[in-house]
């Protein structure tokens, strides 16, 4: 919004409001909005410092818990060590039983560190030989071999190590190699961990540091020394000590999720039946690490996906939670995550006090500011009322109403000058109704000017309609004729080829001539209004598929994309006007074609429907906009340049430099998406593209299924036994567009006649009665309009039928026609399928047509069956579909050039039916092919 209409929105608001309001309000908000912005800041302020503390207390806290654990698990690496070293010199033999007091020298002196026994195995046979140190003032030895048949037994140890009576003896045999702790080690060729798992003497999450034990030359393997580790009481005391915030919390988990460690009194498992099992921390019954972990879940997916230190932020319960987690790794395999958890709660109490504080001072600022403001207005305002007053005064005409203020302030002046304004306006009221007089004289003067100006611009605008009509006349009669004799000759047998392509070349020149002389027409239509929609049912899809065949090919062979994309909801059966949307379409399209150079363009289609699904299937009235969306990647239009190309004759730079087109298109189609009820706009930049979108109001069409087959063969004879001998009375001034119909009715045995004017034709009509005429409607003397009058009011019961020929252009003319009393209404220039389709329809004459369906081996130079045509590679049908519709000759008789050697003897017959321009004909050949596969 700009800076003016927003000052004149407030302007109208104030306006409305008393002074009182005015003088106390935006005092008050500027107060209010002080004391707000101050607390809003300082409780912005609060809470990034408490974030940059929680993420310093957690970096703190995650630090001392990694230091710990370091402490923790690297001395059993090196009891590991000191045990390998001591089997490789032969002071430790577990097949011989020998070494306890080796061991337990060593355990008394490492009671430092939390291990709940150290061992070694034998790759011989698979003996152990150790220290159980679960209970560290009690130590036990460990010895399975050969001499207690490879069941682990446990001797108690004397003062001096030396092992006295046997406590307990297993039932089982164990053999060391076979252990995962072994394993692990020999699996890794160096020191490892084992898997985390719950000790046997106590349910603890204990896992085994190992290292594999090689001979002195380092190939052979004599054995595996072990070391079980759990993290002790001393630990988990430690996460409690910590101070994580008043309620924050820090665990241990694996990549698995399994909980190592927590600060919160909580075991690292649960019993399932008989048995005890691991607890993930996901199912933890403590609220924070449970969600935490969840968290991390969704977060990241897995685990192993933290790799490095992160913090985080989530909601538990509306309440922001900080998270540290930090992966924890050592050299020999273990890898644990670190998680730190504190509740923004656990800071944020004393901030919320300040802000409460704040709220309550903006609160008693507010009450003071208002309170002055008050008492300010009034010492402001009453002397404006007492003006008030006068100036009501005033209006009335009581001149001598005048305000006493005994002020030396700005309202005293005011007053002075308000006294002096009352003076100045009795002067010059006096003046007032004369003035008022001379203006009223001068405003009729100028609303008679106007009433001529309205008269001049229906005058023009009746002349642009009478020559609109005269164009049309003028241009399409000639046309008329060069395009039906054309038809005509190409049926000769006996035109040489070089007269055959004569023929052609002046057909192409008159159809290319006619759609230059539609495209004036039209624009010249629609700036004088006369453009009118003629909305029929059809299917959208099947106008889709034509319009994306035509221009395939066009755009393959610049090596363009072209798609279509049509949304499953838009409806396939509407009623609209389909000739214009076909137009607008084309052009849109064929201009992405024109002007991009690689890349796609791409045509979406979608629709909105002003009402539900169930309405739309209750009644096909209901409105339907459908949106067409036309993206190329092309060159692109310069921002300045938007507004141009939608001018007649007006072109972009782009389109100046590529020497194409009119400048009309654009023009027109607008005009026809206007009249259809919607509008183009355009999007484009520079060296990336444009898009065209525009919508159309349309309704459901009133059947589901609408045909889209029509026959255009040619008629060849009337079939029998129908009689042959119809009138039909034939009426034009011109001599020319008579001999056209004349001799393209004559091969058929009817009999004919012809008139010069609408008087001839009365003549004519009274002594001979024809079943049919056809009548032009611009003649001298008397023109087709009232020489059907004067038939169809005498011929009431003679049922005559009388088809204007016409060539005029505008829509409304066709329902002025069938009002006069005329039949049917054909356009100039006409083809002659147009003319046999009337006699069909009003005469009920039926044709015998080419036969199209005639085998390979019977094909004539006129007719062909599908069944030949199907044999041609599908990448040439397509070509040459393309370059029928688009009417391109040359370029459909290169390609019957190109035709396999195998297939040539079609190509005379092509060549054939495109000099009698039997376009249609080879469209239908060509779509009855595609049906078939």
């Amino acid at each position: 919004m700009s800076l003016k209409p927003l000052k004149h929105s407030l302007a109208q608001i104030s306006g409305r409001l008393p002074l009182r309001v005015i003088f106390v309000v935006p005092f008050v908000l500027q107060i209010f909005g002080t004391v707000g912005v101050v607390g809003y800041l300082s409780y912005r302020n609060g809470r990034q410092a408490v974030n940059d503390l929680a993420s310093q207390l957690r970096q703190e806290l995650t630090a001392r818990i990694q230091q710990q654990l370091y402490g923790y698990t690297e001395p059993t690496h090196f009891i590991n060590q000191m045990n390998a070293d001591a089997l490789t010199r032969g002071e430790i033999d577990a097949i011989a039983g020998e070494g306890e007091i080796l061991f337990w020298h060593w355990q008394k002196a490492i009671l430092f560190v939390s291990n709940s026994g150290t061992y070694c195995g034998s790759e011989e046979d698979g003996s152990v030989i150790g220290v159980n140190a679960s209970d560290p003032h009690n130590l036990r030895f460990i010895l399975s071999n050969a001499t207690t048949d490879y069941r682990v037994v446990e001797y108690n140890l004397g003062d001096r190590g030396d092992r006295t009576d046997i406590v307990s003896r297993s039932d089982r045999q164990y053999d060391a190699r076979k252990r995962p702790w072994y394993t692990a080690a020999v699996t890794a060729g160096g020191p490892a961990w084992s898997e985390i798992y719950l000790n046997f003497e106590s349910p603890l999450p204990t896992i085994t540091a190992t290292i594999p034990v090689y001979d002195a030359t380092g190939d052979v393997l004599l054995g595996v020394c072990g070391t079980d580790f759990f993290l002790p009481q001393e630990f988990v005391m430690f996460l409690q000590d910590l101070e994580i915030g008043r309620s924050g919390q820090a665990f241990i988990i694996e990549r698995s999720g399994h909980l190592v460690a927590s600060s919160r009194a909580e075991l690292p498992f649960v019993k399932m039946g008989e048995e005890l099992e691991r607890l993930h921390a996901s199912n933890s019954k403590n609220t924070l690490a449970r969600e935490t972990t969840r968290y991390l879940q969704d977060h990241f997916g897995n685990f192993d996906r933290i790799q490095n230190p992160e913090q985080l932020e989530f909601t538990l319960n509306g309440r922001r939670e900080f998270v540290q987690v930090q992966p924890f790794q050592d050299e020999y395999g273990l890898d644990w995550l670190i998680v730190v958890v504190i509740p923004e709660a656990d800071f944020m109490g004393q901030i919320r006090a300040n802000t409460r504080t704040t709220i309550l001072l903006c609160v008693a600022a507010l009450v003071v500011a208002t309170g002055l403001g008050i008492l300010t207005a009034r010492w402001v305002t009453q002397p404006i009322l007492r003006l008030n007053q006068s100036a009501k005064a005033l209006a009335k005409g009581q001149w001598q109403q005048t305000p006493n203020i005994q002020r030396q302030d700005e309202l005293g002046e005011l007053a002075k000058s308000f006294n002096s304004m009352a003076v100045q306006l009795q002067e010059s009221f006096s003046t007032l109704e004369q003035r008022v007089a001379e203006r009223t004289a001068e405003l009729a003067e100028s609303n008679q000017q106007l009433e001529i100006a309205k008269e001049k611009a229906d005058a023009a605008n009746r002349a642009k309609s009478a020559f609109i009509a005269n164009m049309s006349h003028e241009l399409r009669t000639p046309l008329n004729a060069i395009l039906g004799f054309s038809q005509i000759l190409t049926r000769s047998q006996l035109l040489a080829p070089e007269q055959q392509e004569n023929v052609n070349i002046i057909n192409r020149s008159g159809e290319y001539l006619l759609t230059l002389i539609n495209n004036v027409l039209n624009l010249s239509k629609i700036e004088a209004g006369k453009t009118t929609l003629n909305p029929i049912d059809f299917d959208l899809y099947s106008l889709l598929d034509e319009v994306e065949q035509m221009l395939y090919i066009k755009a393959e062979e610049k090596g363009l994309q072209l798609h279509f994309d049509c949304a499953d909801d838009v409806p396939r059966c509407i009623r609209g006007d389909r000739i214009k949307l076909n137009q607008v379409l084309i052009n849109l399209i064929n201009n992405g074609i024109k002007f991009t150079r690689e890349g796609d363009i791409a045509v979406h289609i979608s629709h909105q429907s002003l009402v539900t699904s169930h309405q739309l299937s209750v009644t096909n009235q209901q409105p339907i906009t459908i949106h067409f969306e036309i993206e190329d990647t092309g060159v692109g239009i310069a921002p300045e340049e938007i507004g141009k190309i939608f001018e007649a004759f007006g072109q972009s730079q782009s389109g100046v430099t590529a020497k194409e087109g009119t400048g009309l298109g654009l023009p027109i189609s607008r005009q026809f998406v206007q009249l259809m009820g919607g509008d183009i706009t355009v999007k484009s930049e520079l060296n990336r593209g444009t898009t065209f979108e525009f919508d159309i109001r349309v309704t459901l069409a009133e059947s589901p299924i609408i045909s889209t087959h029509s026959s255009h063969r040619r008629a060849i004879a009337i079939a029998s036994p129908q009689p042959s001998n119809y009138r039909l009375l034939v009426v034009d001034d011109k001599p020319i567009n008579r001999q056209l119909l004349l001799k393209l009715l004559a091969p058929f045995g009817l009999s004919l006649k012809e008139a010069r004017n609408g008087k001839e034709a009365i003549t004519v009509w009274e002594e001979w009665q024809p079943h049919l005429i056809w009548m032009d409607l611009r003649m001298p003397i008397m023109d087709g309009y009232e020489a059907a009058r004067i038939i169809q009011t005498a011929a009431v019961r003679k049922n005559t039928k009388i088809i204007a020929i016409t060539a005029s252009v505008l829509e409304e003319e066709k329902a002025v026609v069938l009002a006069a009393g005329f039949t049917d209404f054909i356009r100039k220039p006409f083809r002659e399928n147009d003319i046999f389709q009337a006699l069909a329809k009003h005469l009920q004459i039926e044709f015998v047509y080419e036969e199209p369906h005639r085998s390979e081996e019977s094909l004539s130079p006129n007719q062909i069956s599908p069944e030949a045509l199907a044999v041609l590679p599908k990448t040439w049908l397509r070509k040459f579909q393309t370059a029928i519709v688009e009417g391109r000759v040359k370029e459909m008789e290169y390609l019957i050039r190109e035709i396999p050697s195998q297939n040539k003897k079609l190509a005379p017959i092509l060549l054939d039916l495109i000099a009698r321009y039997e376009f249609e004909y080879l469209l239908e050949l060509i779509q009855r092919i595609n049906n078939i596969n």
